[in-house]
């Protein structure tokens, strides 16, 4: 995946099941067979995408729940959605 602009829509994959646990949400691919535990800004990040969400909408919305910067979260979400998008878990349009 190529580096994100404002406008990428960001969708995640309807494959998942996803459950909340205390402070973490667990997920489930059953085609992969595979598990995911999310914490903190991981789990706000899927949270977020419960429905498409454009890149600058979704960071304008984390910088507002952690009081920071894009400059500050940007390269680390980026590289996240980046994961998700590997694993399947996510989609960029």
């Amino acid at each position: 995946m190529s580096s994100l602009g404002p406008e990428s829509r960001l969708i995640r994959s309807q494959q998942m099941i996803s459950t909340n646990l205390d402070e973490e949400t667990v997920l489930m691919s059953i085609e992969a067979g595979a598990y995911y535990g999310l914490e903190g800004p991981a789990r706000s990040i899927w949270e977020a995408l419960e429905k498409p969400i454009t890149y600058s909408e979704l960071l304008l919305q984390l910088t507002e729940e952690y009081q920071t910067t894009t400059e500050t979260c940007a390269p680390d979400v980026e590289k996240f959605l980046q994961e998700m998008v590997r694993e399947g878990l996510l989609r960029v349009e």
